[in-house]
This record gives structure tokens, C-alpha cells and sequence, in this order.
């Protein structure tokens, strides 16, 4: 039997609380007001070509997830086959965070973090990684999926 604990199912309705102050305490830190829209428990926040948004998430019973994301490319466009295959071969390179399709076909850069211990530092990370990278290839998965269109 491992030495960690084993995840309980269930959702801490305390700790989602707590988090999603932290999560207001550290956006407050790193934006001013008004770049920031907050609705119902989502942030956004625009970054170049891009939308960031933070959503604090159940996890398990002890837990919960920060998850930080950004849709990548064109808002209708479907990801190809080609664009799949580039973006799995993209997370062999990435440190922190990984590309991935919804299941609505679009493009995403993603990063969750624990949400429980999470401090100042991790979540300014996994915000400025995500901002940062999806800026970064939001054109390029808009140049893929043109070049395969055409």
C-alpha cells in the first residue's frame, strides 16, 4: 500500500471557498480592476491575442483544482488531425501546462494546479505560463489549421 493517502470522493465546500478567495486575493495582486471580468466564478482577463480565464474547480474530498486555460485559434474552427499530432508533439516541450481538444473540437492551453496549499508564487506561474503560451501559438494554430483548410 502507497505511503500517500488515498483521494476521497466528495466535494469540500469549505475549502472551494477558501480557495476562491485566494484565487481573488492573487488576481488583486497581479491585475488592476479593470482588467480583469469576473463573472459568477470565472476570471478573464485579455493578454495579447488571447483570453485567460481561472475557475476553482471540486476535485476530491481534501482538494480542490485551479484551473487556468486559454482556447487557442479562430472560435469556430475545428482542431485537424495535423493540429492534434502538432499539439501533442508541442506538450513534449512545454515545462508546465499541456495543449489539448475540448469536446467541442477547439484548441486549449491549460494548467491546474492543487488548489488547497496553492501560494502567491504557483499561481502566478501557472497564470503567466498559460497567458504567455497561448499568446504565443494562438497564430500558429490559426496558421495550421488555414494551411490544412486550404
Amino acid at each position: 500500500m502507497p505511503k500517500f493517502k488515498i483521494l476521497k470522493s466528495g466535494v469540500n465546500d469549505a475549502l472551494i471557498v477558501a480557495t476562491k478567495q485566494k484565487v481573488e486575493n492573487y488576481m488583486s495582486e497581479l491585475f488592476h480592476d479593470h482588467e480583469v471580468v469576473k463573472i459568477d466564478d470565472f476570471y478573464t482577463f485579455s493578454f495579447g491575442s488571447v483570453t485567460v480565464t481561472v475557475q476553482v474547480l471540486p476535485w476530491h474530498s481534501e482538494d480542490v483544482l485551479i484551473k487556468v486555460y486559454s482556447y487557442l485559434g479562430a472560435d469556430d474552427s475545428q482542431v485537424s488531425v495535423e493540429l492534434s499530432i502538432e499539439l501533442l508533439r508541442l506538450n513534449a516541450t512545454i515545462p508546465f501546462g499541456s495543449f489539448g481538444v475540448t469536446f467541442e473540437g477547439q484548441a486549449i492551453f491549460s494548467y491546474s494546479l492543487a488548489g488547497a496549499n496553492v501560494d502567491s508564487n504557483e499561481f502566478q506561474a501557472a497564470v503567466q505560463m498559460v497567458a504567455k503560451t497561448a499568446d504565443d501559438y494562438d497564430e500558429y494554430v490559426k496558421g495550421i489549421n488555414e494551411a490544412v483548410a486550404a
